[in-house]
């Protein structure tokens, strides 16, 4: 037969679940969720450099021409950046594709993550993992709203 708890050991019991959940998966959840997906591009002769650091949250922050800047990404392209960094993994294996570019326009793009760099992205390719981060990494600096042109 099955003793009852008191409510004084439910509440106890309770209690320490709710602190263990309080303390141990926050910090393994903050470790994990706040770690950002940048973007890297070089920059050309004509346009500044940047680099884009957009955390899981939405949140952005960004370097161009060495003026700084934030901003909010859409919750459907955040998750689909990383989504799209997630099915990439490990960045450093992706498939690199040379491409002929402009010494005066040509520029790169790369991603990092976790301490993983992709390869340039910016040139086109067959494999669909290097052009869905190019494409995410266009499209968030659009919503950012800077412009990459020298003053």
């Amino acid at each position: 037969m099955k003793k009852a708890l008191s409510s004084s050991q439910i509440s106890l019991g309770s209690t320490l679940i709710v602190a263990l959940l309080s303390v141990v998966p926050l910090r393994v959840v903050a470790q994990t969720a706040t770690y950002p997906g940048i973007i890297v591009n070089s920059g050309s002769t004509n346009t500044c450099p940047y680099t884009i650091s957009v955390l899981p949250s939405g949140q952005a922050t960004y370097t161009v021409c060495d003026t700084q800047g934030a901003g909010e990404i859409s919750p459907s392209l955040t998750t689909r950046f990383f989504h799209d960094i997630s099915v990439a993994e490990p960045l450093s294996q992706l498939p690199y594709t040379s491409c002929g570019k402009s010494v005066s326009f040509g520029t790169t793009t790369k991603v990092e993550y976790k301490k993983q760099t992709s390869p340039d992205v910016s040139c086109p390719s067959s494999d669909s993992r290097v052009t869905d981060l190019y494409d995410d990494a266009e499209a968030i600096q659009q919503e950012l709203g800077f412009s990459t042109n020298r003053r």
